[in-house]
């Protein structure tokens, strides 16, 4: 499967910390990439670069193609390149539909003299924006809540209001950063099925995820950073056989649920 995202060399250092140690790494389109690894691994710090957060010391990274390092995050989203993250970035006080829709907005034509003059362009745009916005929110079951403010959803509904926002742009790759950190086991079920669609349309996703029961449920292939180096790639079963992540990762593996 050719690769949609590429990670070359890829070293972050923060002082005297090696964050990322010459990373290499390849996300398809239409699979579900897990990034695994203890506390401090390096996996937040991978996905910051790609998406333009964190400027590394060395590599390059590579989206359908075309090299992206250092490019603005509404550029990426443009391209078809989104990401969620650990903290919830919510607009509380807008409703749910308005949360979707501005994140539309960073990746739509409109200029500002169209959005003065209300052109007939800039209203068929708003439509359309509006239309996938009330339709990713059905796809998460959030469709019922459109009008309500953010900050009066449940935690678990906010967590689904970003993947939401995330996918309303039509991506073909999209990076989540613990989707499912703070969810209880039947909201993190749910999320996980949800994923595993958003993978079924074809889209490629880079799973960063403490969670090892899905990690190993949805994933099609898993990558395991330890102190920012990886360690070991290749599907679930083969990282839970994998020696070097059983001694260095996972400790034994049982406390994690993962090997018999």
């Amino acid at each position: 499967m050719a690769a949609l995202l590429t990670i070359k060399g890829l070293s972050v250092r923060f002082g005297g910390l090696q964050a990322l140690d010459s990373l290499d790494l390849e996300a398809p389109a239409g699979a579900i990439t897990a990034l695994i690894g203890p506390n401090g691994a390096g996996k937040t710090t991978a996905i910051n670069c790609v998406s333009g957060v964190v400027a590394p010391n060395s590599g390059q990274v590579g989206f359908d193609g075309r090299a992206v390092l250092g490019m603005a995050g509404y550029k990426l989203a443009r391209l078809g390149l989104t990401r969620t993250f650990q903290n919830l970035q919510v607009f509380g006080l807008m409703n749910v539909l308005e949360n979707v829709m501005v994140g539309m907005h960073a990746a739509s034509r409109g200029g500002f003299a169209a959005a003065m003059l209300r052109l007939p362009l800039l209203r068929r745009q708003e439509a359309a924006i509006r239309a996938r916005a009330e339709e990713v929110l059905a796809f998460f079951g959030l469709d019922k809540v459109a009008h309500q403010p953010a900050e009066e959803l449940a935690y678990g509904d906010q967590k689904r209001l970003e993947l939401a926002r995330a996918l309303a742009g039509r991506p073909r790759l999209m990076l989540l950063d613990e989707p499912v950190a703070g969810l209880n086991a039947a909201e993190t079920h749910e999320l996980g099925r949800l994923i595993v669609k958003i993978k079924e349309q074809g889209i490629g996703v880079v799973l960063v995820e403490h969670d090892m029961g899905l990690v190993m449920r949805i994933s099609d292939q898993v990558a395991v950073l330890s102190g920012g180096r990886l360690i070991a790639r290749g599907t679930p079963a083969q990282i839970q056989q994998d020696p070097e992540v059983i001694r260095i990762y996972l400790g034994g593996g049982e406390e994690f649920g993962l090997l018999a």
